[in-house]
């Protein structure tokens, strides 16, 4: 089933200040919810105020075309940039390089573009249009091309979730990746610092306004995850929305050397493999230019120093997942699991007869309320 839709991109222009405050101008279509979350007027800035809880604007109403016994399809546009120069352009629209007829824009065989993308949304058994739910952002690694109906969501599978797959727009002989890695994000290499402003944080950013806006969330609750190029993604939502993105879950991946700036903390569930080539621990000695990284070890002390940890000791997570430590210097609220495999497989997170998946949900559904 693939469905329209409508008020997408929230409020271009909420009121500056609030966390989620109403979107003066969101689009609005057939069944769509007039006025969205501002995106690009309050995420950023104002005073921070803790969304544990507070329910989301779509409570009360009947879903869009999503369902409880499968994934359907949803398919809408995210606006251009009228104008605006790489590094400042705002976050409610692509940037000019990356919009069709720019240098870096890609398109998939079914006509998709990084301004007309879809993604995949599956309701929780028993849905309440009246109860908050907690949402699970899932990134697949690359290959599944769109339309989706599930094959994106590679990430736990809990039943009390909103689950939302997202999906992935790059040349296919650019092997179907997020634009989160060098050549999936700028094609020619000589333009990667254009992925400051990138075009993953505009539709991310418009995938959870359409979410909030038509489906009953608790908007302290949403979290992401992904493996491989699904990592990248998660890893960029949890440093540039990290004010609406409350953990992240990863297996492999990178933070981008050229990427949006990070704006506040984030918990993170962390899996690695150290005999990974595909996207090596590291720290790498320099720059890996296939990846504009310098691995996923980076990536993490970077987010530790973002989450305001303290120093660098560890102890054991949890006995039955015995590869995982967690840094002990953390705020509560910021806790930092890192699990690290001797050997094994790219973006696998079984190891040793142990599925570490299943350290996820329950480590997101601990986590006290953000401050």
């Amino acid at each position: 089933m693939t469905t329209g839709l409508a008020g997408a991109s929230g409020g271009a222009t909420g009121a500056a200040g609030s966390t989620a405050s109403a979107g003066a101008d969101g689009g609005a279509g057939a069944g769509a919810v007039a006025g969205g979350v501002g995106t690009d007027g309050g995420h950023d800035s104002g005073t921070t105020v803790s969304r544990f809880g507070k329910k989301s604007p779509g409570c009360g109403l009947s879903p869009m075309g999503a369902n409880q016994t499968s994934f359907t399809n949803h398919r809408f546009p995210i606006p251009a940039c009228a104008a605006c120069t790489v590094p400042n352009c705002p976050k409610n629209c692509i940037a000019p390089p990356f919009v069709p007829g720019g240098r870096n824009a890609q398109m998939e065989p079914n006509g998709e573009t990084f301004v007309d993308r879809d993604f995949a949304v599956e309701l929780p058994a028993g849905y309440d249009v009246n109860h908050p739910y907690p949402v699970m952002f899932g990134a697949a690694g690359c290959g599944p091309q769109p339309p989706l109906m599930g094959p994106a969501y590679t990430v736990p599978n809990e039943n009390n979730v909103i689950k939302i797959g997202l999906q992935q727009t790059t040349l296919p002989s650019l092997y179907n990746c997020f634009a989160d890695g060098a050549m999936r994000c700028a094609v020619d290499l000589k333009n990667v610092a254009d992925c400051d402003n990138g075009p993953e944080v505009p539709y991310m950013e418009a995938v959870i306004d359409w979410v909030e806006n038509n489906l009953c969330v608790d908007m302290g609750q949403e979290f992401i995850g992904g493996g491989s190029s699904g990592a990248w993604e998660a890893l960029l939502a949890g440093c540039a929305i990290s004010d609406r993105i409350r953990a992240t879950y990863t297996v492999a991946g990178g933070l981008r050397e050229h990427r949006w700036a990070c704006n506040g903390p984030s918990a993170a569930f962390m899996i690695v493999t150290a005999t990974d080539t595909s996207n090596p621990v590291g720290p790498l000695m320099s720059l890996n230019v296939a990846e504009d990284t310098y691995g996923s070890a980076p990536a993490r002390d970077e987010l530790l120093k973002r989450n305001g940890c303290v120093g660098n000791t560890t102890a054991p997570y949890d006995s039955r997942y015995p590869a995982c430590v967690k840094y002990t210097g953390c705020p509560a609220a910021y806790p930092v699991v890192w699990c690290e495999f001797p050997m094994g497989n790219h973006a696998d997170p079984n190891y040793m007869g142990v599925n570490y998946l299943s350290a996820v949900m329950p480590f997101f559904m601990s986590l006290p309320p953000a401050p």
